[in-house]
């Protein structure tokens, strides 16, 4: 993508500077091939140079897609564990994210790429841009998170450049909602239900005892101005409880659907109640992670703690040093 709508790549880019980064794109970032952005080899190659290079402290993704799980075979783990340093994305990169936990358990970050929130006209979005500074920047827990207080998931077309003539629309955010109450503190790990599921079954799942667990759901494979379809998200849930994760996991955490009308809405919340009726853990909804925006920053790995009772969700460890 960053290749077909390179000005858009570039805009994040010069966000990034203006928040007093140094920037270097990865030497195939700009390719294009078919529905990829160059060749697996070529993909895993800039990400295992940026392992290697000491200079470099940070890989933020420029967008997400759906072939990540293409980059694992190619992936250097050795050289990984010997350079540890921040990675950062969402939607499929939840594959790099977790297959990176779950090989070395070192600390990766869920949070805002590079051409969709770092690109967003006219600037960051002032609540994605507090909870990245506190989670990557500072090194002091992060705490309480609050819930944002406007929220959009309008779709600008980047080809027409409608996304630089004005901004996103957006809506009061009414809060989060609690589908089932209760307390529990866990390690975190989770992304985005589609992704995610591309790990089931290989060497890469992780191991979801005494965790908690954040979900989000993405745009719709055929047209991406809609949500994921409520048959998938069913099939998703399916899919994990048959493959034991909600016998291990403390709590759940789902984040803001995306591109889903009230109804729609209140079926996929309909959804995680049926489908998790015979568990007693604790279910926060709503929460500013993912395809809509704004969104925080969650360390994957770290301790976080839910309680419904306090309206909480707090992030209680560091992911830097």
């Amino acid at each position: 993508m960053a290749g077909l709508v390179k000005r858009r790549a570039e805009q994040g880019i010069n966000m990034l500077k203006t928040l007093g980064f140094n920037v270097r794109i990865g030497h195939n970032a700009y390719k294009v091939s078919k529905y990829t952005a160059g060749s697996a080899l070529e993909r895993a190659a800039d990400i295992n140079d940026f392992f290697k290079d000491r200079e470099i402290k940070a890989i933020f993704s420029f967008i997400g897609g759906n072939h990540s799980n293409q980059l694992l075979n190619y992936l250097n783990f050795d050289l990984i564990r010997k350079n540890p340093k921040i990675i950062m994305g969402y939607s499929d990169v939840t594959v790099l994210l977790m297959a990176i936990y779950s090989r070395l358990h070192m600390v990766t970050f869920y949070g805002p790429a590079i051409m969709t929130q770092f690109a967003e006209h006219p600037k960051l979005n002032s609540y994605t841009k507090e909870y990245f500074e506190k989670t990557l920047v500072k090194t002091d827990p992060v705490g309480n998170i609050k819930p944002s207080s406007k929220w959009t998931d309008e779709v600008l077309d980047w080809f027409s450049g409608e996304d630089t003539k004005k901004s996103r629309k957006m809506r009061i955010n009414h809060g989060w909602k609690w589908l089932k109450g209760g307390n529990t503190n866990g390690i975190i790990l989770g992304g985005c239900f589609s992704s995610l599921m591309h790990l089931r079954g290989t060497p890469f799942w992780p191991n979801f005892k005494d965790t908690i667990l954040f979900l989000e759901s993405s745009e719709n494979e055929a047209d991406f101005k809609k949500g994921d379809s409520l048959a998938n998200i069913d099939s998703y849930l399916a899919d994990m409880e048959l493959s034991g994760v909600f016998k291990q996991i403390k709590g759940l955490v789902i984040g803001r659907p995306f591109r889903y009308s009230q109804e729609e809405n209140s079926l996929f919340e309909k959804i995680i109640i049926d489908r998790l009726s015979n568990y007693h853990f604790p279910i926060l909804s709503q929460v500013d992670i993912g395809h809509t925006d704004p969104m925080i920053t969650i360390p994957i790995g770290t301790k976080v703690a839910l309680d419904s009772k306090k309206n909480s969700f707090e992030l209680l460890e560091t992911g830097v040093i």
